[in-house]
């Protein structure tokens, strides 16, 4: 039996403004053409299917065009647990019924969670909750932390193992020690959701979801991260999806995931990256600049936009203990005085005083009122 597990999809989610729905589309593209030449038995997708917990009408679009190519056009079961971005009882929405098509939809915690059988296969979907939600339905239990709420809910599961089945947990949360990227956005808030890995032992597996960089967290848990680079902090990061294979046992390997576009951070001094730029032969990836000796504004952002169209952020040099660094579209949205005030602190290591910002004001006023009368 082999499963593709896989997880935060962040259907709607953009990078620095671009939309990146067609990369989307490729990934889901590419994931279905595993599933017929490797002919898997079921996908399971371990939370954050939607960045938005009401989604964009295209993100719904492409989640339908996913789910009806597995369950109806290619026949095999899909299995979903809510994670923390999803809208959870609108992702569940019709779940029972949906179940006939061989799409299982887990959105909401309960008190008992029934496995979805595949063969000798029993795996258990665990939606992301809140330790509110285990206190309510586990009121006899002291539970003062999230991990003592993740305990409890792990040992009513571990109940309904049965013999001689393998038990997989579909789970998104943080375990401890895992490694972060800038787009994990809610793990990196605080650390109170943090569980020890140790909690998950007795699963054969633990499909879990969460964090976007693809890593092991002890002997049977495995982040498949996320199938697109969400941040420019993930350039260095390969993408791939876990195909499991069962058979005496869980054994796993990775499928690189080959980008419809690569994200890439290009460095050096101004005149090294223009040189780059000109020879670059792959001009329409997601790119970030980092101009290391001069400051970096709208001349350069203008300059490199002829070299790449998907040009989203640039830095520059201020002194030597700072460095700027803006998105393009906010270098695009800088007012008169901010332009004045970063060129300033450029070239003079000083900031604007208020008798040269009023001189400066004045100036554009004047300016304004001859173009006027032209």
């Amino acid at each position: 039996m082999k499963i593709i597990h896989t997880s935060d999809w962040h259907l709607g989610i953009s990078l620095h403004n671009a939309s990146l729905a067609e990369e989307q589309r490729y990934f889901i593209d590419y994931l279905l053409n595993v599933v017929q030449e490797q002919k898997i038995d079921a996908v399971i997708i371990a939370g954050d299917v939607f960045d938005h917990s009401v989604s964009s009408a295209e993100a719904i679009t492409l989640y339908n065009y996913a789910v009806t190519r597995l369950c109806n056009d290619i026949g095999i079961p899909v299995v979903i647990a809510a994670g923390n971005h999803d809208g959870a009882a609108r992702l569940a929405s019709c779940n029972e019924l949906l179940k006939k098509a061989g799409l299982h939809i887990y959105g909401k915690l309960s008190n008992d969670i029934k496995a979805v059988e595949i063969g000798n296969l029993s795996i258990y979907p665990l939606p992301y909750f809140n330790v509110d939600e285990v206190k309510a339905l586990y009121p006899e239990e002291k539970i003062s932390s999230y991990a003592d709420a993740m305990e409890i809910v792990l040992k009513n599961i571990k109940q309904n193992f049965k013999p001689g089945s393998s038990n997989i947990l579909m789970c998104h949360c943080f375990v401890s020690g895992s490694v972060l990227s800038e787009s994990d956005r809610t793990a990196l808030v605080g650390g109170s959701s943090v569980v020890p890995s140790e909690i998950f032992d007795g699963f054969d597996y633990v499909a879990m979801g969460h964090l976007h960089k693809a890593q092991d967290r002890g002997y049977n848990i495995r982040y498949s991260g996320s199938p697109i680079k969400y941040s420019f902090s993930e350039a260095k990061h390969s993408k791939t999806i876990t195909l499991l294979d069962i058979e005496d046992g869980i054994k796993y390997r990775e499928l690189e995931i080959v980008p419809l576009r690569e994200t890439r951070i290009i460095r050096g001094t101004f005149d090294e990256v223009l040189e780059f730029a000109k020879q670059d032969k792959k001009k329409d990836d997601y790119i970030k600049i980092e101009i290391t000796d001069i400051y970096a504004g709208m001349e350069a952002v203008e300059l490199f936009r002829t070299y790449y169209v998907n040009l989203l952020n640039i830095t520059g040099k201020m002194n030597e203990t700072e460095e700027n660094q803006l998105t393009v579209e906010e270098l695009y949205t800088l007012s008169p005085d901010d332009i004045l005030e970063k060129f300033y602190k450029e070239v003079t290591g000083s900031d604007v005083t208020d008798e040269q910002m009023e001189l400066f004001q004045k100036a554009m006023e004047a300016l304004g009122s001859q173009e006027v009368m032209q």
